[in-house]
C-alpha cells in the first residue's frame, strides 16, 4: 500500500477491519465494537475502496475472507494490540526501583536549605534517583519550556503562562551585622539603615533590588559596598567587617550558628516571599515528576515547622 492509500485509513477504520476479519460477519462485527450495522457496512465499503480488495465475499456458507484478508488478519491483530498497549498503559514510577535524574536550578540559598533534607529523603525512599542541581540561570523559564530543566527552585514571581508554581515555604528578611558592630546594640532607623555600607546578594547579577526601590520611595539611597552572587558568602563578609546584609531569615539563622553575627529587624516593611518549585505544565501528568513535586512539598512543610532561631 502506498503512502497515499495509507492517508485514507484512520484508526477507526482499522478497528472496524479487525472486527470484520475476526467475525467474518458484518452484523457481529458491528456489535463487537459498538457500531450499527449500517455504519459497519459503510466502513466495509470504505475499506474495500482503500485496500482494493473485497475482503469479505458472500458464499453458500456465509461470508468468507478473501486471501488478502486472511493474510491481513493476524498482523493487524498484533498491530492493534501493540498500539492499545502504548496508548493505554500509563507510565509507572516506583521510587524504590526507579533510576532517574531530576535537573534543577536554584540559588545557593536553596542548595543549603532544601537540598540536604531532600537528598536525605531520596536516600531513604528512592535510592537510585539522582539530583543535578545547578546555579542560578538567566532564563530558568525558557530552560523549563525547552525541557532542559525539570524544576527551578525560586522565589515565586510572574512567569510565562505555562509555568506552574508549587509553593514550598514562606520566607521573610532580616539584617545581619557582626557582633561588636556599634549598630548591633540599638534599633535601626531608616536613615541609619541607608547610611550603613552594605553587601548586596544578587544571584543573577542584577543591580539594585526591592530594598533600593523601598528606600527610593522614601527619598533615600543606600551604598552597596560589595555585591556578590552568593547568599553563603555574604555572612562571611559581614562577620569580618562593619558592613550589613539583608538576607532570608533561615539563611541568617544558619549563619549565626557558626559566625559571630547578630540579626536585626528591618526598620521598614519589606514583603517576604514564597520559596517555590517552578515547572512546566507539560510535565503535570508525568508520574515521576509528580512524585518528586510531592516529595519537595513534604520537605517544604518540614522547613515551615522548623524554628529559625
Amino acid at each position: 500500500m502506498t503512502a497515499a492509500h495509507l492517508s485514507g485509513l484512520d484508526l477507526n477504520l482499522l478497528v472496524a477491519l479487525d472486527a470484520l476479519l475476526r467475525e467474518a460477519h458484518v452484523t457481529r462485527a458491528a456489535a463487537r465494537i459498538g457500531l450499527t450495522q449500517s455504519a459497519m457496512s459503510r466502513s466495509l465499503a470504505r475499506l474495500r475502496d482503500v485496500l482494493g480488495d473485497a475482503l469479505l465475499v458472500r458464499t453458500g456458507r456465509g461470508m468468507r475472507l478473501t486471501p488478502r484478508a486472511e493474510r491481513l488478519a493476524p498482523a493487524l491483530g498484533r498491530v492493534l494490540a501493540e498500539l492499545a498497549a502504548v496508548l493505554e498503559d500509563a507510565p509507572r514510577f516506583d521510587p524504590r526501583t526507579a533510576t532517574r535524574t531530576f535537573t534543577m536550578v536554584m540559588p545557593d540559598f536553596g542548595e543549603v536549605l532544601v537540598l540536604p533534607p531532600l537528598v536525605e529523603r531520596l536516600a531513604r525512599e528512592a535510592p537510585a534517583v539522582d539530583v543535578d542541581a545547578r546555579g542560578a540561570s538567566a532564563d530558568p523559564f525558557g530552560a523549563l519550556e525547552a525541557g532542559e530543566l525539570d524544576f527551578a527552585l525560586l522565589a515565586q514571581r510572574a512567569a510565562r503562562p505555562a509555568i506552574v508554581w508549587t509553593p514550598l515555604f514562606p520566607e521573610r528578611f532580616v539584617c545581619l551585622v557582626r557582633e561588636g558592630n556599634p549598630l548591633a546594640s540599638r534599633k535601626l532607623t531608616v536613615e541609619q539603615f541607608a547610611a550603613i555600607p552594605q553587601v548586596l546578594v544578587t544571584p543573577e547579577g542584577r543591580p539594585g533590588g526591592v530594598i533600593d526601590d523601598v528606600l527610593a520611595g522614601m527619598g533615600l539611597r543606600r551604598r552597596v559596598a560589595v555585591r556578590v552572587a552568593s547568599f553563603i558568602a555574604a555572612p562571611e563578609i559581614v562577620a569580618s567587617s562593619d558592613l550589613m546584609v539583608t538576607l532570608p531569615e533561615r539563611i541568617a539563622a544558619r549563619a549565626q550558628r557558626y559566625l559571630p553575627l547578630r540579626a536585626m529587624e528591618l526598620p521598614f516593611k519589606l514583603k517576604g516571599f514564597t520559596m517555590s518549585l517552578a515547572w512546566h505544565e507539560r510535565m503535570r501528568q508525568d508520574p515521576g515528576h509528580a512524585w518528586f513535586r510531592a516529595l519537595a512539598v513534604s520537605v517544604g512543610q518540614e522547613l515551615k515547622r522548623q524554628r529559625t532561631g
